[in-house]
């Protein structure tokens, strides 16, 4: 058991490391792009690289905790026409993700507290994100658990695109044995701003988001898949540990 906890905790430090020194990006954004173009591209990358949840709506507890790592997956992201003057370069395997290594922490009275660094396949764009949930209900053997999450994410050192976001959402899950379902739905304020040789350019939008996921608990690891809905739909899987 020890070696298969320290394996899976290598494999997350290993997949921080990865992301903190990835060597130069294959793909980044034109800080001088048109402003319909740069338009298009914010509210769909906005979208995709929101910070959702992949974990129910039941607190931790004061002792729980959890570190994970995901990726998501948009497919159409690349067949876009932004994608040939927003975008200088190739997305990495021809589609959109957004990679990121986390951990997240029981409080008492019912909170959790998480934070997460995350940063594009390939790409210059690095984000740091923050969330703080709250269980209106924790749930039990019949009952399902209520939550209130709140987010906030940014980027970090950005060349030309700046991505701020706040979030709010309602999160409802009901536990069985090793599989956790779960459905959220809640609103995203974005502002993204470009910053070219010559001009600079600015976007801000407000806009539903809903998903769904499954959780299956092995404890070690606990393993995510999540439909998620923004701008478009895209999927995305976590892989974690704790308790």
């Amino acid at each position: 058991m020890e070696t298969r906890r320290n394996g899976n905790r290598g494999g997350l430090v290993l997949l921080f490391l990865a992301l903190a020194a990835a060597p130069a990006a294959a793909w980044e954004v034109n800080g001088d792009a048109p402003a319909a173009d740069f338009h298009a591209f914010d509210r769909r990358f906005s979208a995709d690289a929101y910070f959702y949840p992949r974990h129910g709506a039941a607190p931790l507890g004061l002792v729980g905790f959890e570190v994970w790592a995901d990726a998501t997956y948009d497919s159409g992201f690349d067949n876009q026409p932004f994608a040939n003057t927003v975008v200088k370069g190739s997305l990495t395997g021809g589609f959109l993700s957004v990679d990121r290594v986390g951990v997240r922490k029981g409080l008492p009275g019912g909170f959790d507290l998480g934070a997460s660094y995350g940063a594009t396949l390939g790409g210059d764009v690095r984000l740091l994100s923050a969330e703080l949930q709250y269980a209106i209900a924790s749930g039990g053997l019949v009952a399902p658990a209520l939550s209130i999450r709140l987010t906030g994410s940014r980027t970090l050192n950005a060349r030309a695109y700046d991505l701020s976001q706040y979030g709010a959402e309602l999160l409802l899950s009901k536990g069985f044995t090793v599989l956790t379902p779960y459905v959220g739905v809640g609103i995203v304020h974005s502002r993204g701003r470009l910053r070219g040789s010559a001009s600079e350019l600015s976007d801000s939008s407000d806009r539903g988001i809903a998903y769904a996921g499954l959780t299956l608990n092995l404890l070690l690891p606990k393993i995510t898949v999540e439909v998620e809905r923004g701008e478009v739909v895209q999927g995305a899987v976590r892989v974690g540990f704790g308790f």
